[in-house]
């Protein structure tokens, strides 16, 4: 057989793999990425990009890109719950409960302050050709649908793997140096013996991708997603759906496609027992539309849904990112973009240790960094889920009560009485908990790397962190994200991560320039060197108030927006940066 080699080799074209290609390519590192798959997945799936995603991609030349695909900011600033779509019982087609969601509306100004970038909304049906696009224009002989990985051996020097072209039924092998395994844990974690560990399935998920018009039944035109909880007439119960707007062209509720999701729980007959017919049944049923009401099902897909994180990131020369190192409900859109992360943090990593600039004890900061954050993103998916279903607990409706019961609980919610008025203002208290799925700022910035050991410690404590996670305080603190503020030069504002070119440190002086620009001159690393003070402008003192050093010290940031070390003025800025690097790139 034939036999290519490549630095790296990534398995899977999902968002992780094929970002992964894009952030490899942009820092000079050769990969070539194979996907079983003939095209990027015909799903929609998860489409809500956080702003640390979308902050990540802007360095990659992606941002404006999505925006301009997805959905407007104005399309998609709340969440929904309705009663149902149609019916007309006194509580159908009532809204129980809307609130600002994912940087939307009042938080939006909360949400700019902590990030330069705000949330993009585009499902990945539309976003993956987006990304095999860029990927392919960096070098498209590199990026291989249509061709899996059967076969993999690795030994000290690096990893081979045999791959068949599905199409031309070929065989050949691909000599790596390291392999990235972005397949959703379909194969190579398996073959390793890698296990997930935590909650294994607990109950089965069912996408719809539909196209229909549902502007008839909604009065909002602002909703990133719409929550059903409708009764069910016969047996009391509560049966839920989510009705996501996924444009692509129109948006809001004049949407044209749309994501339909239901869960089916324990006891109940599985997504997998359930033929076509059936599940539309079972949702034109939870969102009580009319019969004779148009909806041309495209796909469905039918999914377990688990809580669990591998039990190692990596086996050898080989890294587990993306679904294949951790699944999870799809509460708080934490999926897609925790695998963006993971490669994030993996690539100027892997470049680095490539290109002769680290040593390969580099790459066991993977592991040591990115797992705890997995864990924290699982149990929180996992929390979400359950605290949506129970949310419902404050209409009335009790589970297992005769239909009746739940029946005139569910209509006196909506009654224009003081009980009715009563009854609302619990049930706010109840929905109000789900601002820990929506307005998790803390979750999507406020993770860290200080304890992992490849940060230079200054001595200072972490910040306390608000348990709910809405809440995210900006610290330049070695192991945080480097804060966001906006500096200005020549009349124009730069957000402080756009100061971050792809493979490369930062270093933000705040006077004596000079002197730590020779010292970062004489290591010879590549690396970005701005003062704030002689090159940019700091309006207002922001950055001056989140530095944390005096005025002639200096930040030394990663080529992942993390903060390696912090300095204040001293004697010696060549051995500060030298004992920053060190550390930063494991070479002590």
């Amino acid at each position: 057989m034939r036999e290519r080699h490549t630095p790296v080799l990534i398995v899977g074209g999902g968002g992780s793999g094929l970002a992964a290609s894009i952030f490899l390519s942009d820092m000079g590192i050769e990969s070539i990425l194979v996907e079983r798959h003939f095209t990027t997945s015909p799903q929609p799936k998860a489409h809500i990009i956080n702003g640390r995603t979308m902050e990540i991609l802007a360095r990659h030349g992606l941002a404006e890109e999505i925006y301009r695909q997805g959905s407007p900011p104005e399309k998609s600033s709340a969440m929904v719950w309705l009663t149902s779509l149609g019916g007309d019982a006194p509580y159908d087609r009532q809204v129980l409960h809307r609130a600002d969601a994912y940087g939307g509306g009042q938080s939006a100004v909360r949400y700019a302050a902590a990030c330069g970038h705000r949330h993009g909304n585009l499902g990945q049906r539309w976003l993956e050709p987006l990304l095999r696009a860029h990927a392919e224009e960096r070098d498209p002989s590199t990026v291989l649908f249509g061709h899996e990985t059967i076969g993999l051996v690795q030994d000290d020097e690096g990893v081979l793997a045999t791959v068949r072209d599905r199409a031309a039924g070929e065989f050949h092998h691909v000599r790596a140096d390291y392999l990235i395994a972005a397949d959703g844990g379909k194969t190579i974690g398996p073959a390793l013996g890698v296990e997930m560990v935590g909650t294994p399935t607990l109950l089965e998920w069912v996408n719809l991708h539909v196209h229909a018009d549902f502007s008839p039944f909604m009065a909002h035109d602002d909703a990133i997603v719409n929550r059903v909880c409708s009764l069910d007439e016969e047996t009391g119960r509560f049966l839920h759906c989510g009705v996501v707007p996924m444009g692509p062209k129109r948006w809001g509720r004049h949407s044209e496609a749309w994501t339909l999701m239901f869960a089916r729980p324990p006891g109940s007959a599985k997504g997998s027992e359930l033929d076509d017919a059936a599940v539309e049944h079972l949702v034109r049923k939870t969102l009580k539309l009319p019969g004779d009401h148009p909806m041309r099902i495209e796909s469905i897909s039918r999914w377990p849904v688990e809580g669990t994180v591998a039990d190692r990131f990596s086996v050898g020369r080989v890294f587990l990112a993306g679904d294949a190192a951790h699944r999870h409900p799809p509460s708080g859109a934490l999926g897609l973009n925790t695998g963006v992360h993971d490669v994030h943090n993996l690539c100027w990593k892997l470049a680095a240790v490539l290109t002769g600039t680290a040593p390969a004890a580099l790459l066991n900061s993977y592991a040591a960094e990115r797992r705890p954050v997995a864990r924290q993103v699982v149990e929180r998916a996992l929390y979400s889920l359950f605290n949506q279903i129970a949310m419902t607990g404050g209409t009335g409706v009790v589970e297992g009560a005769a239909p009746a019961w739940n029946r005139s609980q569910y209509a006196a919610l909506f009654a224009d009485t003081a009980d009715g008025r009563t009854r609302r203002a619990v049930l706010r208290e109840y929905f109000d908990t789900n601002r820990i799925t929506t307005e998790h700022l803390g979750l999507e910035m406020g993770y860290d790397y200080a304890d992992a050991g490849y940060v230079l410690s200054d001595g200072t404590e972490r910040p306390e962190a608000d348990p709910l996670g809405l809440e995210y305080r900006q610290c330049a603190r070695p192991g945080h994200r480097m804060p966001h503020t906006w500096l200005s030069r020549a009349g124009r504002l730069t957000a402080t991560h756009e100061l971050i070119e792809p493979g490369r440190f930062l270093l933000i002086t705040s006077g004596r320039a000079g002197e730590w620009r020779e010292a970062a001159d004489r290591h010879g690393y590549e690396m970005v060197v701005v003062d704030v003070g002689s090159e940019f402008a700091d309006p207002g003192g922001a950055w001056a108030n989140l530095r944390g050093h005096e005025d002639g010290g200096a930040l030394l940031v990663r080529p992942d927006g993390f903060v390696a070390g912090r300095f204040d003025p001293i004697t010696d800025p060549w051995s500060a940066l030298a004992q920053g690097f060190r550390t930063a790139l494991a070479a002590d």
